[in-house]
């Protein structure tokens, strides 16, 4: 089965490197991703951590659209308690209609960063949790020029030719039904939480509402990948990947992506081995003669022919490597 599929980009900074050469490399994958039929690229957003260079998607977003031709690219996501429903609504707007069937406004309700980053988002003030779906209905109301909560406001541009594919990123149950409810696209993130995946994406495509955004469901799943030549090679490569996963487990500032060796040095005999291998072993490790038989799996497993990929790797060439191993054999 031939997939459509797409690529998670978080912009990744790696050991010794900078954010300004991962933005540069978020921007040639985009060409690359175009030239070699991907059908999306999307972008991470992240904030007061070394480990990925994007802090703002929808720019990032706006300069790949610039610089492609067919490609869609969108926000994978934009994290929705840092910013008013309206902002969110005019960007799309207008990125809709200079690049109109192009964008794909991905949203996503965690904090995107640790509580200080959080905070200065904020102007150091709490967020309110439980209004996250209401900024969905808000920004849905904008978008095709409704009556909202402010009566006669406007979100320019408005009547919108092409209104854009909205995504809401999730990897539980609450996410899965607030999509269907609210008829918009869903991404899986099944690189963060497999378990229960099923469950949930068979909930969203059984409750969707084909009366609200869009007339029929758009399911996605997100998985991370490393290709190699050999097994041995792919699994090494991601590595620094994984240490990464980790950390965000913990709940720590993830480092930039560091180099194999490093990552046996801070792993190798200590409390954390058991669980980074755990980690590990849930990133799809392949060689380019199977890999696209396991997203077959995947796919059919969810129900999708949609799925995102995520390849976080020390030297950018792996990463590169793997993005076209997979879209080369995609038949």
């Amino acid at each position: 089965m031939k997939l459509k599929l797409g690529i998670l980009d978080q912009s990744p900074a790696t050991m010794g490197g900078s954010a300004a050469s991962a933005l540069k490399n978020s921007l040639n994958l985009a060409v690359m991703a175009e030239e070699t039929g991907f059908h999306s690229i999307m972008y991470s957003e992240h904030h007061g951590v070394e480990a990925y260079g994007s802090s703002s998607p929808e720019l990032l977003a706006a300069i790949a659209l610039s610089k492609t031709n067919r490609i869609k690219i969108g926000t994978a996501g934009i994290m929705m308690r840092n910013y008013s429903a309206y902002k969110i609504a005019e960007w799309t707007k207008m990125l809709s209609t200079l690049y109109p069937e192009r964008f794909i406004l991905g949203l996503g309700k965690a904090p995107g960063g640790l509580k200080d980053a959080v905070m200065a988002l904020n102007n150091h003030k709490p967020v309110v949790l439980s209004n996250m779906e209401t900024k969905l209905e808000e920004i849905i109301q904008f978008i095709k020029d409704e009556e909202g909560v402010y009566d006669g406001l406007i979100a320019q541009p408005t009547h919108v030719q092409h209104i854009p594919e909205i995504m809401w990123l999730g990897s539980g149950m609450t996410s899965a039904r607030e999509a269907a409810k609210h008829g918009v696209g869903y991404s899986f993130a099944a690189f963060m939480n497999s378990e229960n995946g099923k469950e949930n994406t068979d909930t969203y495509l059984r409750e969707f509402d084909i009366t609200q955004y869009f007339s029929r469901p758009s399911l996605q799943v997100a998985v991370s990948v490393s290709v190699a030549d050999t097994i041995e090679d792919a699994r090494r490569n991601a590595y620094g990947m994984a240490y990464q996963f980790l950390q965000s487990r913990k709940l720590e500032s993830p480092d930039a992506v560091l180099s194999p060796e490093v990552v046996e040095q801070k792993i190798l005999g200590t409390k954390d081995e058991e669980e980074f291998y755990t980690v590990l072993n849930r990133i799809i490790i392949e060689t380019p003669g199977s890999v696209n038989q396991r997203l077959d799996e995947i796919a059919q497993k969810y129900n999708t022919d949609d799925l995102l990929i995520l390849c976080n790797m020390y030297r950018e060439e792996d990463r590169i490597n793997t993005y076209k191993s997979i879209i080369k054999n995609n038949r």
